[in-house]
């Protein structure tokens, strides 16, 4: 990723650096436990303002993957373990068959239209289903896709899983996958279409679905009843 920003564009200037300096961490240009540059020196880089730039920095430590060392600077914030990790372990009951919430056409937030690399678009297809374990709710998964890829999409088989359509009636083959987890606190919307009390813990999983040219076509939110999943870790020492 280039250290251009587009100041014309609709996605925040903070965000765009954030996702710049993302990029260099992820790449190895800025590695693990290393002193990235001071603000100033930053905002030199970048051509930006003091706040700009201390938005992102911040953000980015919120999300941990800077730290602060007091008197020291900012630093990459060291990684205990890297590799290959995580999948969900289904109970065999739940199966593959969705049942559609809703779906509609909408103005995608800038979050989304960034991870899908829209920049000229903000028409995305969002679906919102729910899984079965045995009679109960378990997942509600909202997925959303690029309008201008799948713009018929939504007339599609609704129960069956979003890979497959997008295998079978678009030829299009999903190689990547970028998962991110975090346990939540349900809120009454979700709550209630998991039939759970408001306020019951769950997981959340945001996984980023990328072709073999690294182009993003598929984001997939989903929220898991903390009973009826479990979370598989495995990495190499």
């Amino acid at each position: 990723m280039s250290d251009f920003l587009n100041k014309n564009s609709s996605i925040p200037l903070y965000y765009q650096v954030k996702e710049v300096i993302k990029e260099k961490i992820k790449c190895g240009e800025w590695k693990n436990d290393e002193k990235i540059p001071n603000e100033l020196e930053l905002v030199n880089q970048f051509s930006v303002s003091r706040s700009t730039v201390r938005q992102a920095i911040l953000e980015l430590v919120a999300e941990g993957l800077l730290i602060r060392r007091k008197g020291r600077g900012t630093f990459v914030k060291k990684l205990q373990h890297e590799g290959n990790f995580m999948t969900f372990s289904y109970p065999d009951e739940l199966g593959k068959k969705h049942i559609p919430v809703s779906t509609d056409v909408i103005e995608g937030p800038l979050e989304y239209l960034h991870i899908l690399k829209l920049y000229n678009s903000k028409k995305i297809n969002e679906i919102i289903r729910l899984r079965y374990f045995k009679e109960d709710p378990a997942v509600i998964e909202r997925t959303y896709l690029p309008f201008y890829l799948f713009p018929d999409i939504l007339n599609k088989d609704m129960t069956k899983p979003i890979y497959d359509t997008i295998i079978d009636d678009y030829k299009i083959n999903i190689v990547h996958h970028k998962v991110y987890i975090e346990p939540i606190l349900l809120g009454e919307y979700d709550a209630n279409l998991l039939g759970v009390h408001s306020g019951q813990p769950a997981l959340k999983t945001t996984k980023i679905c990328e072709t073999s040219n690294n182009l993003p076509i598929l984001l997939t939110i989903s929220v898991f009843r903390e009973d009826r999943s479990k979370l598989f870790y495995q990495y190499d020492v």
